[in-house]
């Protein structure tokens, strides 16, 4: 039986999840918990590099880096975007060529564009086939992610965000507008494992993918 889920968890969530559903949620999972620790202990606990994509690399540098981190296993490469479209495409294609279209490319923007300028730079760059564009705008701009992410998904390209998100109120809205398709909770920032609890239930009902991106110190 759960214990922990208790009524705090869901204040100003309950219109996506309440402690009823939360309970079904989490017990259907605790059937799959043996398989999933015996998975996490063989395999280790699945995670992307960024260190191969920083602006202002050399050719060389992004073919050496990618080189070193596929040695050492990674299969996920995550490059910073956004200042120089030119300059994206040749990063973009130095690290296809390096990685191959068998593993997985993001994109992070950081903030920089606006609405109609992350959908048509996105556009230029889909040939590259990336898994998502993280925060391609404001972080505060739910309709503009929404708009974003629906003009992406003829291309197949995702939408993440939420390392500003410091409350489970925020991504509530991202997550029932279906304005993201990763939900990136930063655990150093957001409130606690109520709140990262209550996020990742939202996630589950609203069929988007959980990412944690930074360690929680226990």
């Amino acid at each position: 039986m759960i214990n922990f889920v208790y009524t705090r968890i869901f204040l100003n969530s309950r219109d996506i999840v309440d402690e009823h559903n939360a309970r079904i949620i989490l017990e259907e999972k605790m059937e799959h918990r043996q398989k999933q620790e015996k998975k996490l202990l063989k395999n280790g606990y699945p995670a992307y590099t960024t260190q191969v994509g920083w602006l202002g690399y050399s050719d060389q540098q992004l073919e050496d880096l990618c080189k070193k981190f596929l040695n050492l296993g990674y299969t996920a490469f995550k490059i910073k975007v956004g200042n120089n479209l030119q300059d994206d495409i040749r990063r973009c294609e130095v690290i296809r060529k390096a990685i191959g279209y068998g593993n997985k490319l993001m994109l992070d923007a950081n903030q920089v564009w606006d609405v109609n300028e992350a959908i048509e730079w996105m556009q230029k760059l889909a040939k590259f086939k990336p898994t998502w564009i993280e925060e391609p705008t404001s972080p505060d701009d739910i309709n503009g992610h929404a708009e974003i992410l629906n003009k992406l998904k003829p291309y197949d390209i995702g939408v993440a965000t939420g390392e500003m998100c410091a409350n489970r109120v925020m991504f509530k809205q991202f997550l029932s507008y279906h304005a993201i398709s990763y939900c990136q909770v930063d655990s150093a920032r957001i409130g606690g494992i109520n709140e990262i609890l209550a996020v990742y239930l939202m996630a589950h009902i609203t069929k988007s993918k959980s990412i944690i991106t930074n360690k929680l110190n226990l």
